[in-house]
């Protein structure tokens, strides 16, 4: 019987440099891709922080500015209110002042009636 050889034969595919270079170049594609949505990213990331402390710091110097208009307004408001009362006080001294004055005439005409009805029992008198 004849024998057979046997023989070994590599099943491992030879790459060729052609697929390898393909591969190098998709992968060094997909390298710059990823290396650009990264720093795309970071640079969006850092544009909208700029932005917002662009406003935080606006808006801080808004507050600043109304917290001191509330304050003069409120000062404001204070010297009104005591204006109004030092002119609640003057009329209700007025007032008082009047009642008194009312007073003293009711009190005079009543002393007039008085001596108006003395001088007439003077006069009828002999």
């Amino acid at each position: 019987m004849p024998r057979l050889e046997q023989t070994t034969k590599d099943t491992a595919p030879v790459k060729s440099p052609v697929i390898t270079v393909q591969r190098s170049t998709v992968l060094a594609a997909l390298a710059a891709w990823l290396l650009l949505v990264i720093g795309g990213y970071y640079v969006g990331k850092l544009y909208i922080d700029r932005s917002i402390q662009s406003v935080q710091q606006a808006n801080a110097i808004h507050i600043q500015t109304m917290q001191n208009q509330l304050d003069s307004m409120a000062s404001a408001i204070e010297e009104i209110e005591l204006a109004l009362s030092n002119a609640d006080q003057a009329l209700a001294t007025s007032g008082t002042t009047q009642e008194n004055l009312n007073q003293k005439i009711e009190a005079l005409d009543k002393q007039l009636q008085l001596l108006a009805e003395s001088l007439a029992v003077l006069k009828e008198a002999p």
